[in-house]
């Protein structure tokens, strides 16, 4: 596995950042690697292309973790907004902040929140580490699995359309919406729903 880890840190491709903390991330992310590279599996066109891709998905998202301050956590109004602001606190600013300042400020919040979850989902979908998404199939369709639909109609921008996909993996129309519909797009949802989304109630 040491071995692994110091060719993998020589791949041509792999993601970098100029943040002091970026070996916190990489160092992470070779943690993972130890853990899950059973669930592996390359692709063409080869195995080091899928597997820097497969490293890159999953790096990427902890770069982006490091700058970004940790939306778990509480944001607390006594706490000074910065340095060099002194002691200044939000608390103290909301007199002179109007009210839709304050709701701005938490959908804000809520936003870069969102943003966090459809990361960690586009990570599921690229990894599928239970195979959730991959075995979800029509009977006799393997290759028109909830994963594949998902990276083309999730993940690709703009998403390929149904017909399209119909006709690249010589499957009926009707057959193929009817899964993403039946048995994907629950899945996502269930998925989404794990990893902390939370849909609001209609009014």
């Amino acid at each position: 596995m040491n071995k692994l880890l110091l060719q993998i840190q020589q791949l041509p491709g792999l993601k970098k950042s100029v943040h002091q903390d970026y070996p916190e991330a990489l160092n992470r992310t070779f943690e993972w690697v130890s853990r899950e590279i059973a669930n592996f599996e390359p692709r063409s066109p080869s195995v080091s292309k899928s597997l820097l891709n497969w490293i890159n998905v999953y790096l990427g998202w902890r770069i982006k973790d490091l700058s970004s301050p940790d939306k778990d956590a509480p944001i607390s109004l006594d706490a000074p907004i910065a340095a060099d602001i002194g002691k200044t606190t939000r608390l103290e600013l909301l007199p002179d902040f109007p009210l839709s300042g304050l709701d701005g400020m938490i959908e804000s919040v809520q936003k870069e929140t969102t943003q966090r979850i459809g990361l960690k989902l586009e990570f599921y979908i690229e990894s599928d580490p239970e195979g959730k998404l991959k075995n979800s199939y029509p009977r006799s369709y393997p290759e028109c699995n909830c994963q594949f639909l998902s990276k083309r109609r999730v993940l690709k921008d703009p998403p390929d359309k149904f017909q399209d996909l119909a006709e690249e993996l010589n499957v009926k129309y009707t057959t193929l919406n009817s899964h993403w519909k039946r048995k994907c797009e629950p899945s996502l949802q269930e998925i989404a729903r794990t990893l902390g989304y939370k849909q609001e109630p209609q009014p």
